[in-house]
């Protein structure tokens, strides 16, 4: 009986335990599991529009890829305008001006990067001069007319005489300009000095006294060039010239009559030019000195100055040509 009873209970043990698994196994925790039946959460985002991450169309691409760099040219930076900076046009001349140097970081031109050619830079800002600058000296080799011929016997033969010349300063603007021809109009003022030792009249005998003359001559006139290559043109000018004397002598004192006498006399002048680009010979150069100065053109001038002066108020005459040399800087 007891036997049968242990029996018993070992088969109720073995029962339970074959129950245990299923117990466990069947909580459902609510886990994905894979299958058909279950649906994926990811397919249901979905992208609208173009992704920023992708160049789906050819003209999206990154433009610098078509950039091409010229072999062998010669540039400093790289810069190129955007279009969709600005809508309006500008002219040539106004494009050259922002040419130059920028500083790092900054963007004020609000241009790009290209490659920049300094021999077509220069090609285009050599003819779009506007104005230019002219420093001439020219040798006094005029004839001065004067009563007793007073005046030539002391600053041209007398002891100690000093003749040298007169340096002028020009301003030129032009108002017409081709691949031909150009015209402009020109101002300018000079200044001579000539010197010499007294004469008597008489005697022919020589004074002590040392006569100074300064002359001021003041131009206003037409002018006209011809570009024979970008390294050389002739140009002329001419118009009406008027000149101050100012006349000093050693032997009377100051304050006294007949110290100083200043005259003024009119008349007129002409003006030829043999000019040679220094700037058209390298565009290394003529690019240096656009860019730090806006200077477009430096020309070295070998110059004839033709003058006659008359109407002063003592019976003097002034006229003849000279010789000279001078430079040129011509601007944008």
């Amino acid at each position: 009986m007891m036997f049968s009873r242990k029996i018993l209970q070992c088969f109720y043990v073995i029962l339970f335990l074959s129950f245990i698994p299923r117990m466990l196994f069947a909580v459902d925790f609510k886990e994905i599991v894979s299958g058909g039946d279950i649906e994926d959460s990811l397919g249901k985002l979905k992208i609208e529009g173009a992704s920023p991450y992708v160049a789906d169309k050819p003209e999206n691409r990154n433009q610098v890829e078509s950039v091409k760099i010229k072999k062998n040219a010669q540039s400093d930076f790289i810069f190129v305008k955007s279009d969709t900076l600005s809508s309006e046009k500008t002219d040539k001349r106004k494009e050259l001006e922002d040419v130059g140097y920028v500083p790092p970081g900054s963007f004020d031109k609000k241009e790009n990067f290209i490659e920049l050619d300094k021999k077509t830079i220069a090609s285009d800002f050599r003819k779009l001069s506007s104005s230019a600058f002219n420093l001439t000296f020219i040798k006094n080799n005029y004839d001065y007319q004067s009563p007793n011929n007073i005046i030539s016997r002391t600053i041209s033969e007398g002891y100690k005489h000093i003749k040298v010349g007169a340096l002028f300063i020009h301003s030129d603007q032009y108002f017409y300009r081709s691949d031909y021809v150009n015209t402009f109009w020109n101002l300018g003022i000079g200044v001579g000095y000539n010197s010499g030792r007294g004469l008597f009249i008489k005697t022919n005998e020589r004074s002590e006294a040392t006569f100074r003359l300064w002359e001021i001559p003041v131009d206003a006139g037409l002018g006209i060039e011809i570009p024979i290559y970008h390294w050389l043109k002739i140009s002329g000018s001419a118009g009406p010239s008027a000149t101050g004397l100012y006349q000093n002598r050693s032997d009377f004192l100051n304050g006294e009559a007949g110290k100083n006498k200043i005259q003024v006399g009119y008349g007129s002048f002409a003006n030829a030019k043999f000019q040679i680009n220094l700037s058209g010979f390298s565009n290394n150069l003529a690019y240096a000195l656009f860019s730090e100065s806006k200077i477009t053109n430096l020309f070295l001038n070998l110059e004839a100055r033709y003058q006659n002066y008359s109407h002063f108020q003592d019976e003097i005459k002034i006229s003849g040509t000279s010789l000279g040399i001078g430079f040129t800087f011509e601007y944008l």
